[in-house]
């Protein structure tokens, strides 16, 4: 399985060559192709866009557990 960081980076590399490629067709003048790798890269962006989110929910939930473990130490730090 994949981690969340790898794929984040796989998605960026996606979304890096299909913008490449997205400008190669434009001076081509092949809009079809372009258009394909437009939305090949928005589909990319996407992604990213939710890995994002879904790392800053991760970093808040890491916060409240490193609250939740200060405040037993400090319960149990009470009690001795």
């Amino acid at each position: 399985m994949i981690n969340i960081f790898e794929r984040f980076q796989k998605e960026k590399d996606c979304y890096l060559y299909n913008r490449e490629l997205e400008g190669v067709a434009l001076k081509a003048g092949d809009n079809k192709k372009a258009i394909a790798y437009a939305e090949n890269a928005t589909r990319s962006l996407r992604e990213i866009n939710k890995i994002e989110s879904y790392i800053k929910e991760l970093e808040q939930i890491k916060f409240i557990v490193v609250q939740i473990d200060n405040d037993h130490e400090d319960f149990v730090r009470s009690r001795i």
